[in-house]
């Protein structure tokens, strides 16, 4: 399947303090990502069940860093692995363009166990969480292709049940401490 939009266009000025009276700034550059860079990294064959793949992490003028990535959950023999985590700073957006599933979020995290600070998954994708067992409590959401999700930091969260093959979406991380690598591009 292929995303229906035709790119994603993060508008890097407009966001944060640009709405300010009297700001006088000029204006930032913006940055597309195109929805054939989005399919590729759909259709890239890679093996188990979650792929986090960052197109981009941006800093905006403002103070915070924006990353773009494409993530793919599968079923594992038909079951949908555990999925449990919460970040302690960074703000995530989800938008689903292929699949379906059940995403929890709230609740608690059980036996939570922070991911090294020092870590790769955590310098360049996640920022500082922790990972846990299972959400005990939350809320139950069924999402599919269009629904987009926003869960603030401290909110754990992970999904239950992928109802098709795999779910695919776009994922935005807000990150305001600016603690996620940069980067500017597929190459890098």
């Amino acid at each position: 399947m292929h995303a229906r939009s035709s790119s994603l266009i993060l508008s890097l000025a407009g966001m944060g303090g640009a709405f300010a009276q009297g700001a006088t700034h000029p204006a930032a550059p913006a940055t597309a990502i195109s929805a054939t860079e989005i399919n590729a990294e759909m259709e890239r064959k890679n093996t188990g069940a979650l792929a986090d793949s960052v197109l981009r992490v941006l800093p905006v003028e403002s103070g915070y860093n924006v990353g773009v990535s494409v993530v793919r959950r599968s079923q594992v023999d038909g079951k949908t692995p555990p999925d449990a985590i919460v970040h302690d700073a960074i703000t995530e957006v989800y938008q689903v363009i292929e699949g379906g599933g059940v995403l929890v979020t709230g609740g608690a995290l059980e036996a939570p166990t922070p991911f090294p600070i020092d870590g790769a998954i955590v310098r360049q994708i996640i920022g500082p969480s922790s990972s846990g067992t299972v959400i005990v409590g939350g809320t139950r959401h069924r999402v599919g292709p269009g629904d987009i999700v926003v869960i603030p930091p401290h909110t754990p969260h992970g999904f239950v049940e992928i109802t098709s093959e795999r779910i695919v979406y776009t994922l935005i991380r807000v990150d305001p401490q600016q603690l996620l690598e940069l980067r500017s591009g597929p190459d890098q």
